[in-house]
């Protein structure tokens, strides 16, 4: 049995160090279309060696997740139970109105509860402020690195100066960005709203450093709001 527990630390310690001093190199595409009939469609997908993640959201579609393994496809999972909404009580019905026509029956919904999982989840990003972390993380040596990210996009508004205003700004931006980040864009001149964006990346990611820092950051965050509640209270 002391074999058996030696054993298994020693892999835990061993895919620990590993974890911390070996990157891992996943790619990121990013598909999102808006048409002038307010039809849309998005679609993110992360992909390292023989796994791939997958969430798709479309208009009239509720949206989800899908797990491939070797291109075969493990778990779908919808989103739509974490971005449920209280519904609000409808109006009271006019009284005339309600003395001619019998009041339908109730059919109360079960009360929706998370478990104690998903709490434990939301309590953790909770904490963090969007923001900030991204500008803590992105491109944090031996952390988070970017090796390549292309952007392709094609848009289109009414107000063509607003179109003109974009076409400036993007080739301003492509012009102070490093070589490893890319825009190509292509305005089309039509008196209508569309939009379609296309993005390619590839990362450089430490997950043990990653971890460890996350860790830290979120304690920071917390502190901080501590420090800010206190004050307020004073």
């Amino acid at each position: 049995m002391l074999l058996w527990l030696l054993a298994c630390s020693g892999v835990l310690v061993a895919l620990g160090l590993a974890a911390f001093y070996l990157p891992l190199s996943p790619g990121c595409n990013v598909q999102a279309k808006a048409e002038p009939s307010g039809s849309w469609a998005l679609a993110c997908g992360i992909a390292l060696g023989p796994f791939a993640l997958t969430a798709i959201a479309v208009a009239g579609v509720p949206p989800f997740v899908t797990c491939h393994l070797f291109g075969k496809q493990l778990a779908r999972l919808p989103v739509s139970r974490w971005l449920r909404r209280k519904r609000a009580d409808p109006s009271p019905p006019d009284a005339a109105l309600s003395k001619a026509q019998p009041e339908a029956e109730p059919n109360p919904e079960p009360p929706f509860r998370f478990s104690r999982f998903e709490r434990s989840v939301a309590r953790f990003f909770r904490a963090l402020d969007p923001i900030d972390t991204l500008l803590t993380w992105w491109e944090k040596e031996r952390v988070f690195e970017v090796r390549r990210l292309e952007i392709d996009v094609e848009y289109s508004f009414r107000d063509v100066a607003l179109t003109g205003q974009i076409l400036a700004g993007l080739y301003m931006l492509s012009g102070v960005l490093p070589e490893r980040y890319v825009i190509n864009q292509q305005p089309i001149w039509e008196s209508e709203d569309r939009v379609s964006f296309a993005a390619d990346g590839r990362f450089r990611i430490w997950p043990g450093r990653l971890l460890v820092d996350l860790v830290g950051f979120v304690l920071k965050q917390r502190s901080r709001l501590r420090r800010e509640a206190v004050t307020a209270s004073e």
